[in-house]
C-alpha cells in the first residue's frame, strides 16, 4: 500500500507537470493545502503524513475542520510539553469532554468524525451519532512495559471506549467488540477504516490493554492497524 501510495505520488506529480498542478482536483494535487471536506483519497495519507512535518501545512490544515479549539502551549509539563497543541472543546458530534490534542491529530479526528465515523454509522444503521465517549488524549507516560514514550506523551493520540446513536443506542468496544450483530460488525469497521487517517489505529484484537478501547495516534513513525 505504502509503495501503491508513493507511486501515485510520482505520477501526479508527472502529470501536474505536464498540465500544469493548478488543474488536479485539489483531492488528488499533492501540493494543494489538506481540506477536511475534501473526499479521502490515496492522498490523503501522503498530505496526512506533511502534517506531522510542517506546522504551518498542518495550522492550515485545522482552520478547515469543524472544531472548537484553543491554543495551549502550556498545558503540557518539563517531561512532556505540548509545543503547538490545542484543546478541542467541541466537534460536529458531541464529545463527552474536551480533549487536548497535537495539531495533527485534532485534523485526523475531524477527518475521521466526518468520512469514517458518521458515514459508517448511516451505512450500518441508517442513523446518526449522538456522543463520542472517549478515555483521554493526553498522559506524560511511556508505552506500558517500555522506555519509549507512549504516544500520549505527545497528546497524539486519543482513546475511543464507545459510540453512542442518535437512538440512543451505546456501542461500546468492551462488550460489543466481539459481538456477531450489528453492533460488533459497526465497531471491527469502525476500527479498519480508521485505518485511512490515523498512523496507528490500536484495538481489542491488538493486545489486553486495548480490551476495552480504540487507541487512535499520529505519532507512530511507522504505520500499524490492529
Amino acid at each position: 500500500m505504502r509503495r501503491l501510495l508513493w507511486l501515485t505520488v510520482l505520477a501526479l506529480i508527472a502529470v501536474s507537470a505536464v498540465v500544469g498542478w493548478r488543474y488536479l482536483p485539489r483531492q488528488y494535487n499533492p501540493f494543494a493545502p489538506l481540506h477536511v471536506a475534501d473526499p479521502l483519497t490515496l492522498m490523503t495519507e501522503f498530505k496526512l503524513r506533511r502534517l506531522r512535518n510542517n506546522a504551518g501545512y498542518c495550522s492550515a490544515a485545522l482552520l478547515t475542520a469543524p472544531l472548537r479549539t484553543v491554543p495551549s502551549p502550556d498545558a503540557g509539563s518539563a517531561e512532556c510539553p505540548l509545543p503547538g497543541a490545542v484543546r478541542v472543546q467541541s466537534a460536529v458530534i458531541p464529545l463527552s469532554s474536551s480533549f487536548l490534542a497535537s495539531c495533527p491529530l485534532a485534523v485526523s479526528y475531524a477527518l475521521w468524525e466526518s468520512h469514517v465515523l458518521q458515514p459508517l454509522a448511516q451505512q450500518h444503521f441508517g442513523q446518526g451519532i449522538r456522543r463520542v465517549t472517549h478515555l483521554g488524549s493526553y498522559a506524560c507516560r511511556n508505552v506500558r512495559g517500555g522506555t519509549r514514550q507512549s504516544e500520549h506523551a505527545g497528546a497524539n493520540a486519543i482513546d475511543i471506549s464507545a459510540i453512542a446513536l442518535t437512538d440512543g443506542r451505546i456501542l461500546s468496544v468492551e462488550k460489543h467488540w466481539t459481538e456477531n450483530g450489528a453492533a460488533g460488525a459497526f465497531l471491527r469497521a469502525l476500527h479498519r477504516r480508521s485505518c485511512d487517517v490515523f498512523t496507528m489505529a490500536l484495538g481489542p484484537a491488538y493486545d489486553a490493554a486495548h480490551h476495552n478501547h480504540f487507541h487512535f495516534g499520529m505519532g507512530g513513525r511507522f504505520g500499524l492497524c490492529r
